[in-house]
């Protein structure tokens, strides 16, 4: 069980370097392009430079070689106490996220094979065994947003007919959370139905990054918690090093207003905290995804805005409180949410509009289309953030402290 548990180790640290120097090398790489003039270019080096890295330098065999002697010498014995083994399974929704969390843990991904059949059907197999072990698998329900849900509900049955102790459901964008009540006659109430499906499959705890609406917490069972991780901490400081002029925190409709009043308050727990301000626009849509009119709720001229939003879809109700806000006289305008989804016209809209920069987080990837179009998009990773709390869960410690601001700094990747 030693040798077992010194290969495990090996093979976490293995990872952890191959991931560290696969995301060094590529920065460099854009650097080297930025600053010669070839980005974007038929001359750019990155696009050659990271699909070598994908395939050729940082596979070592060493690795593949760890990962089969570790299968040979793993031997639990179940008359010996011991702590119960992590297992980290990713779908395929977003597997560079899934890879940083591992490569932060030093816990190697376990392989599944999460595969189609001809007329679309998801095959889901694990390929290592997960009896007795505490499994925590990484799926958000980002678009295609069925496809991926089926994946995670497979992926959790095949953890519970594989005898684990527990199943912990990462799903860091829950998807169907914009349906969370009846507002009108003869419609579902989506979100609480995904919960009841998760609940059905077997899971035991579930961590989300930024639900739409906090109360989907209490549309599962007091058997399953649900741990809600805010990513406005790391955003907070991230802003903080824009030297922002007075800035103004905007909420981009009125049932906004505390997360943008949780995101303002942020700010005052900085070591240097800057005055900050809080405006609200208020819009009537004329029907869904649709923005009719809008109206202004405090004072932004000569300020530097940051609306502050849980997702973007369309991006039409933000590139419109943009533009408002830079007619009521502000001075720069960027954005944050949580979740990116692009859909649509998003990116032509963000690079059309009076936006400086956009930024997102990493709990939806960002479509290589989406890229292109626009350059004023930013990721900011919620790594660390998934990753303390997974740590949390696995050593039965608090994970309260992920929820409050003091810890924006150190989770800012």
């Amino acid at each position: 069980r030693r040798n077992a548990i010194n290969l495990h180790a090996q093979i976490g640290q293995l990872q952890a370097f191959v991931w560290l120097n696969t995301q060094g090398f590529e920065k460099i790489v854009k650097k080297y392009d930025k600053f010669s003039g070839l980005r974007h270019t038929p001359q750019a080096k990155a696009p050659d430079f990271e699909a070598r890295l994908r395939g050729e330098v940082f596979k070592s065999e060493r690795l593949d070689a760890c990962l089969e002697r570790f299968k040979m010498a793993r031997v639990v014995d179940s008359e010996t106490p011991h702590h119960l083994e992590m297992k980290l399974v990713s779908g395929s929704a977003n597997k560079p996220l899934a890879e940083e969390i591992a490569a932060r843990l030093g816990v190697p991904l376990s392989p599944a094979k999460v595969r189609r059949f001809n007329d679309g059907e998801v095959n889901i197999q694990l390929c290592d065994s997960v009896r007795g072990a505490n499994v925590y698998i990484l799926q958000p329900t980002c678009p295609p947003v069925n496809d991926h849900l089926v994946e995670l509900l497979l992926l959790v049955s095949a953890a519970r007919r594989a005898s684990a102790a527990t199943v912990t459901a990462v799903v860091p964008y829950y998807g169907y959370a914009r349906q969370d009540r009846k507002d009108r006659s003869r419609v579902p109430i989506s979100a609480a139905d995904v919960a009841r499906m998760m609940e059905a499959m077997g899971v035991d705890r579930v961590v989300c990054v930024d639900l739409h609406c906090a109360q989907i917490q209490g549309f599962f069972g007091p058997r399953t918690p649900v741990d809600n991780l805010f990513a406005a901490p790391i955003a907070v400081t991230y802003f903080n090093m824009k030297d922002l002029v007075k800035p103004v925190v905007v909420s981009p409709d009125a049932g906004g207003v505390a997360r943008a009043k949780a995101f303002m308050e942020g700010f005052g727990r900085l070591p240097d905290p800057p005055q900050v301000s809080l405006a609200v626009i208020l819009k009537q849509r004329a029907e869904a995804g649709v923005v009719g009119t809008m109206h202004l709720v405090g004072s932004v001229e000569g300020c530097d805005c940051v609306i502050v939003d849980d997702m973007i879809d369309t991006a039409g109700t933000l590139t419109a409180a943009a533009n408002e806000l830079r007619a009521f006289g502000a001075r720069r305008v960027f954005a944050f949410a949580t979740h990116g989804l692009f859909s649509g016209p998003a990116a032509d809209r963000i690079e059309q509009c009076v936006l400086e920069e956009c930024v997102v987080a990493n709990t939806v990837p960002l479509a290589a289309a989406v890229r292109e179009k626009t350059r004023k998009i930013r990721q900011v990773s919620v790594g660390k953030l998934v990753e303390g709390a997974i740590r949390g869960i696995q050593c039965g410690t608090s994970v309260s402290a992920l929820f409050t601001q003091d810890m924006a700094a150190d989770l800012l990747s």
